[in-house]
């Protein structure tokens, strides 16, 4: 069926049914599983979509519908898409959750062995033919931002500490013409990115 419908425990009693366009795979309650659901809301998530958004490669989005089915009448709130097919989905207030939630990464508590916690701290080593970078990203750059004498056949490894320590500062980093995808960064956290210059030049980080 291509419906939720709504209905009474006990007298079994339909209350009231509501469209949600496509064959319904699976239902989602907040709390649903549990002792004592909240009840307010009902999350459709729907199967064999293929008409719906734009198609662009084998794996398609679903339609997902988000109902309010606390009063007489329900009342679809939010149409959205999600990729697959969600199965077993759970969902619980965020108040449960926000408290202990961590904002950032103490840069006294990254033990990362090729943390930078300040500016002044950076810097470059060679071994031979493996150049480390140590270095910060801070909002407005990143620091050292002028690396000279790599040359080919080296292989370089940035390590990149993101110095912020407020909620929600990501950083991106990444290299020109490196072959691997960039990173982010979030606050107070190293990532390292592996570099193989191909040619001579000037390459933007």
């Amino acid at each position: 069926s291509s419906e939720v419908v709504k209905w009474k425990l006990g007298t079994w009693q339909v209350l009231d049914r509501i469209p949600v366009y496509y064959s319904v795979g699976h239902l989602m309650i907040p709390g649903g599983d549990s002792k004592k659901p909240w009840g307010k809301y009902l999350l459709a998530l729907d199967k064999i979509t293929k008409d719906r958004y734009l198609p662009t490669g084998p794996e398609g989005s679903r339609p997902a519908q988000l109902i309010d089915i606390s009063g007489d009448k329900m009342k679809m709130l939010l149409d959205f898409p999600t990729m697959g097919e969600p199965h077993y989905a759970q969902a619980v207030p965020a108040t449960l959750l926000q408290p202990g939630s961590l904002k950032f990464q103490k840069l006294t508590d990254n033990h990362n062995p090729d943390v930078t916690t300040a500016e002044a701290a950076g810097g470059i080593t060679r071994k031979g033919k493996r150049v480390d970078v140590k270095m910060i990203a801070i909002r407005g750059h990143f620091a050292p931002d002028n690396l000279e004498g790599i040359e080919l056949g080296d292989t370089v490894y940035f390590h990149v500490t993101n110095i912020e320590q407020d909620w929600n500062i990501a950083h991106g980093f990444a290299e020109f013409g490196a072959n691997t995808s960039g990173v982010t960064l979030p606050p107070g956290e190293t990532r390292t990115v592996r570099w193989v210059p191909q040619a001579t030049g000037i390459y933007p980080l």
